[in-house]
């Protein structure tokens, strides 16, 4: 689900909730993962703390784990 969008430039949070998310935008976002995968917050071990999101053979977003809830 997305929760916000992100202003590269002032790090300020939109207040309304986004629908979709554009090229170049950062958005905040909650992921749910239907299998176990190794992650780690990111502050915490940078290493396993980044992801990529594939589809068809094509990356369509790249982040950094902010919190992991369990």
């Amino acid at each position: 689900a997305l929760i916000c969008l992100v202003d590269k430039k002032t790090g300020e949070k939109s207040r309304s909730r986004p629908r979709f998310v554009k090229q170049d935008q950062v958005a905040i976002m909650r992921i749910e993962c239907s299998g176990l995968i190794c992650l780690e917050q990111f502050k915490l071990f940078p290493q396993m703390g980044r992801f990529t999101l594939r589809d068809e053979n094509k990356t369509i977003a790249i982040g950094k784990v902010l919190k992991v809830i369990e």
